[in-house]
C-alpha cells in the first residue's frame, strides 16, 4: 500500500508561516527543507486531486510507492484537511519555525485526532528542527 505523506512549515504556535519569511524562504529552496522530500516522493498532490481516487490507488500501489502534500498556504491548507477528514495521512513531516505570530492559518486545527510516533528528528543551525512522525494509530 502506498504511503500518503505531508510535508509542512509550522510556527511554534501552530500557525503557517508567512511565504516572505526568510526562515520560510530556507525551507522552501534548502536541499535539507521541501526539496529533499519532493526529490523522494512518485506523486506529489494537488488541491483539486479527487480524494476518494486517492484512497483506491493508495491501496492499488505498492508500499514504495509515496504521494506527497506540500502545506504552504490557504489552498494547500484546504488539501491537508481534506486529507485528514479521510485518514489518508500516514506521515507528516514538520518543519518548526522557531517564531511565534499568533496569526495566519492555524494548520494544526485541520489535523484530526490519532497517535503518531516520531521516526527522525534533524536540528539546524537556524533553529529550524524537523521532525518525522508516522501514523501509529487512529484514537476513538
Amino acid at each position: 500500500m502506498a504511503k500518503i505523506q505531508v510535508v509542512m512549515a509550522a510556527t511554534l504556535d501552530g500557525f503557517l508561516p508567512e511565504n516572505d519569511e526568510n526562515l520560510m524562504q530556507w525551507v522552501k529552496t534548502d536541499k535539507r527543507g521541501f526539496p529533499r522530500w519532493r526529490e523522494k516522493a512518485a506523486y506529489p498532490l494537488f488541491l483539486d486531486y479527487p480524494l476518494l481516487d486517492l484512497i483506491c490507488n493508495k491501496d492499488r500501489t505498492d508500499d514504495s510507492f509515496i504521494y506527497h502534500a506540500e502545506i504552504t498556504g490557504k489552498d494547500s491548507s484546504e488539501l491537508l484537511r481534506g486529507l485528514f477528514l479521510y485518514h489518508a495521512v500516514d506521515e507528516i513531516v514538520l518543519y518548526l519555525i522557531p517564531i511565534t505570530t499568533n496569526k495566519g492559518i492555524h494548520v494544526m486545527q485541520h489535523i484530526s485526532p490519532c497517535r503518531w510516533s516520531l521516526h527522525k528528528v534533524w536540528q539546524y543551525r537556524n533553529g529550524i528542527c524537523c521532525m518525522v512522525y508516522r501514523k501509529s494509530r487512529q484514537l476513538p
